[in-house]
């Protein structure tokens, strides 16, 4: 059944029932995937998955119910189903339905939007891989993985004030993780691209370098450090607490960035933007989960708090205007608020200088079990890691079996250089990039 059957559908027992303010919210996703272990295949997969969710104004309240099952009867059941929820909810949180004004400009996507592969491209290239691993060195070992898979999204949104949009967006991915055994030491090592080709994408042979290069490791001596996080660490780091910069969670309490717009909150090196359109990234998205148009937005400027991030209830009740910032995770979802691409800007040094300029130091390759020992309420962070000594500006050999703890808000303001080289993420609706960065004072709990 099509988008336009659904909502049609929908919105006429919608007026059946008396309802004047009421959305419609379709999202549909294709998804493909193949892995190899021990360079054999391994498993496939292939399917489609996604349903449709109505929401309604009823007596001051907002009810929602969705369905994956796109008949005509289920879908005649969500309104009065939404219509019954709406009565058993206590908050007091307005209905807002979005209206399209003339002013209205939905950004434009840059990405091509790639075409879905084969599961037999799959099925090669997730093999590629392998190859590419175990030719890579010889001490490549059992517990290699490797996969290749595709998504592709479709979202439709329609309500009662006259909006109709719609979006279709995909994306690709490959990873590779080598397993390397020296004299029964194991190594790990992983790298993830959107690249489908492995001989473009260099990512086995990424993998293995990184499984090499951390063999050996030696322990930490406790104390103060200078550091360099990796840039997929600092993007690691600071895509586990994007959620910091929500206006919904600074409402309840649950972010200290509450009452700071345009207050320091940070180094004056560090500026951070979210950024729906981001270049390379494919799953661009020109509105949110509410219809507003989306933009590029900096959150951070120089250091200064520019804003916070904000849906259309949110931005209501805290006198701000939504930044077009409203996110369902999938079709059944409630409306939250969330990041398209959180991206930390880049500076102008590349990672020798920031060794060079921290002199002595541990530059952090791995960050282990971030949620478990992230607090993003308060920013405390306590985080077992891994990486390389420096010393005279250099790379001095690996290192393990340490942890890094602080507060995040305290880190934000110990940034003393941001490198040039920036990571992204694989594509996605919310997806994280960030360079390699210096900070300084970080404690280290290591070997006494």
């Amino acid at each position: 059944m099509s988008f336009e059957e659904i909502k049609n559908i929908l919105f006429e027992a919608a007026r059946a029932h008396g309802l004047t303010e009421y959305d419609v919210y379709y999202r549909m996703a294709t998804d493909l995937s193949a892995d190899a272990l021990n360079h054999e295949p391994n498993a496939s997969s292939f399917g489609s998955s996604g349903g449709v969710s109505f929401r309604c104004a009823k007596d001051g309240k907002i009810g929602a119910a969705s369905t994956e099952m796109l008949e005509e009867s289920e879908l005649l059941a969500l309104v009065p189903r939404a219509i019954a929820n709406a009565a058993l909810l206590d908050a007091d949180e307005e209905p807002i339905f979005y209206r399209s004004c003339d002013g209205d400009t939905y950004g434009t996507v840059t990405e091509e939007k790639p075409s879905l592969p084969t599961a037999t491209d799959l099925r090669h290239a997730a093999m590629e891989l392998q190859d590419r691993i175990y030719a890579a060195s010889d001490l490549v070992s059992d517990g290699t993985e490797t996969a290749a898979g595709a998504l592709e999204i479709s979202v439709c949104l329609a309500n009662s004030k006259g909006l109709s949009l719609s979006h279709t967006a995909a994306m690709r991915y490959a990873y590779a993780e080598a397993v390397i055994n020296d004299k029964g030491e194991p190594s790990f090592g992983r790298a993830v691209t959107s690249e489908l080709d492995a001989a473009r994408s260099g990512i086995a042979e990424k993998a293995v370098a990184e499984a090499i290069a951390r063999l050996g490791g030696s322990p930490v001596k406790t104390g103060k450090y200078k550091v360099v996080f990796s840039a997929k660490q600092a993007r690691a780091l600071f895509g586990t607490f994007s959620g910091i910069y929500s206006g919904k969670k600074a409402m309840l309490g649950l972010s200290l960035l509450a009452g700071k717009e345009n207050t320091e909150i940070a180094s004056p090196v560090l500026t951070i933007y979210d950024d729906p359109f981001y270049p390379g990234n494919t799953m661009q998205m020109p509105f949110d989960a509410e219809g507003v148009p989306t933009a590029k937005k900096v959150l951070v400027e120089n250091g200064v708090l520019k804003t916070l991030l904000y849906d259309l209830a949110t931005a209501k009740k805290t006198g701000h205007t939504t930044t077009g910032n409203a996110t369902r995770g999938s079709y059944a979802d409630p409306v939250s608020i969330g990041s398209f691409c959180h991206a930390v800007a880049p500076g102008n040094a590349t990672l020798d200088e920031l060794f060079r300029e921290m002199g002595e130091g541990l530059y952090i390759t791995e960050l282990k079990g971030m949620h478990a020992g992230c607090d993003a309420v308060t920013g405390d962070f306590s985080i077992e890691s891994a990486g390389f000594a420096v010393k005279d500006g250099k790379l001095a050999g690996a290192v393990k079996a340490f942890t890094i703890a602080g507060n995040f808000f305290e880190l934000l303001k110990n940034i003393a250089a941001v490198g040039c080289e920036v990571e992204t993420g694989m594509s996605g609706f919310s997806t994280v990039a960030a360079p390699p960065m210096l900070v300084l004072d970080v404690s280290v709990a290591g070997e006494e």
